[in-house]
């Protein structure tokens, strides 16, 4: 059940929440259970966004912030399993979590050369390793249903100030992972995929500011809708899908593993101005021909028809209907993970901004968000994939003041959570009121 409680004084609830936010690391690394820490490159001390942090014989994990920070819960039978700290194209670290616990530990990664001459030439193509790779989704990631828990965190933004901030904790439960191959496929995957329940969440929100945003900032969306950003899930017509490559073009390099094996690199960007579609990069496993991660944005070649598309949706702000949105600049990057010996979602980071332009009067507003979700634990057990009860349209009409739960600080401080980077401390202090 999901808790509501109101707040008499909005601005010591604000100043209370700001309070955890500031003290939150140093009370974290207090708890016998705790790891936390930086991960940073060894040479120029650079920190490393979406490092992976993870138990070695467990699918309990987490990835770093823009800081390089990150905070692991560790479940007590693991105190003498080992951390496994990853990044792609630097070395792997491993370190026991007996000499972790309770301290906040500075990690340096070290880069890591990838050389070409040791790649066996295969003469195998990007299409055909991405042929390959399409061809293994499901026994690289399990036909089974799958539970996934996870930490979100929702930013959103009016110009240049923030106008809501969230944390939550949401379960979501996957159908498994299949081939989709038509329409109708894609059609039954969403319908049965992707429940969400929210267990915890807590929001700091500048209600007019929101309010102000219309129909761009006054609902959450739907819980489940970040987790269908998965494009090894739901890969129909992404760069994934075969009926694509012709719209497209590709290019690729086989980076060699030091340790051996071989990684590949894909660049894709569409290849007609006509379409609208995606630009990116994607590094694939050359063993298991896993999806490692993926980074798309809006391809340029993508504005002709944007700009001929863009009048048939208006959108409200201020109370003035018709605003017509341009053409928007997405950053997604989706992270997938090797744990336990499968290969699951680890993260998705879901940047956009957009201009809104009233045409009447030529006015402009600037407006935005940035979505981090976190799989900090996954499960394919029967009993609780049966049990599990959650619902895909929760928070669909809400605001997230609407659906957080009671500020649990108990909860939040023995949790996987994404720590706050320095300067998102600032920008939360600026928000005016604290909602629940």
């Amino acid at each position: 059940m999901i808790l509501k409680q109101v707040y008499r004084s909005k601005e010591h609830g604000l100043a209370m929440f700001i309070i955890f936010l500031l003290l939150h690391a140093s009370v974290a690394a207090q708890t016998a259970m705790d790891i936390s820490g930086k991960v940073a490159d060894a040479e120029n001390g650079s920190p490393l966004l979406f490092a992976q942090i993870a138990l070695s014989n467990s699918t309990t994990g987490t990835v770093t912030n823009e800081d390089g920070q990150f905070f692991l819960g560790i479940p007590e039978n693991h105190l003498h399993d080992t951390i496994v700290i990853s990044y792609l194209g630097y070395e792997t670290a491993r370190m026991p979590v007996a000499g972790l616990i309770g301290k906040t530990s500075l990690i340096w990664l070290k880069s890591k050369e990838f050389n070409l001459r040791e790649v066996e030439v295969t003469a195998l193509t990007p299409e055909e390793v991405l042929r390959r790779a399409f061809m293994r989704i499901p026994e690289n990631y399990g036909r089974d249903s799958i539970l996934l828990t996870a930490f979100y965190r929702s930013q959103k933004f009016a110009g240049k100030k923030l106008a809501e901030y969230t944390e939550a904790v949401i379960e979501d439960l996957k159908a498994g992972y299949f081939h989709q191959n038509t329409m109708k496929e894609i059609q039954e995957a969403y319908s049965r995929s992707n429940y969400t329940h929210l267990v915890k969440g807590r929001v700091v929100s500048d209600t007019a500011l929101v309010n102000s945003m219309g129909d761009f900032g006054k609902t959450a969306g739907c819980l489940g809708c970040i987790f269908m950003k998965d494009m090894v899930e739901f890969s129909y017509h992404t760069i994934l899908d075969e009926e694509t490559f012709r719209t497209y073009s590709l290019k690729m390099e086989e980076l060699g593993r030091p340790g051996g094996g071989r990684i590949y690199h894909i660049w894709f960007d569409q290849s007609k101005k006509n379409q609208r579609g995606y630009k990116g990069e994607l590094f694939i496993d050359g063993n298991s021909f896993a999806v490692m991660k993926i980074k798309r944005s809006i391809s340029y070649m993508a504005f002709y028809k944007y700009e001929k598309e863009k009048y048939r949706k208006t959108y409200t702000i201020n109370d003035i209907p018709g605003w017509i949105a341009e053409m928007p600049l997405i950053d997604q990057t989706l992270n997938y993970s090797n744990r336990e010996n499968g290969w699951y979602l680890s993260s998705i980071r879901d940047e956009e901004w957009i201009i809104f332009t009233l045409p009447s009067t030529g006015q402009k507003v600037r407006m935005g968000y940035k979505n981090d979700l976190v799989i900090t634990n996954v499960t394919r057990d029967p009993l609780q994939v049966r049990s599990f009860s959650g619902d895909k349209k929760a928070g669909l009409r809400q605001r997230w003041d609407q659906l957080a739960g009671q500020a649990d600080e108990a909860f939040w401080a023995n949790y996987n959570y994404l720590p706050v980077e320095e300067k998102l401390k600032q920008d939360i202090k600026g928000i005016g009121s604290y909602e629940k």
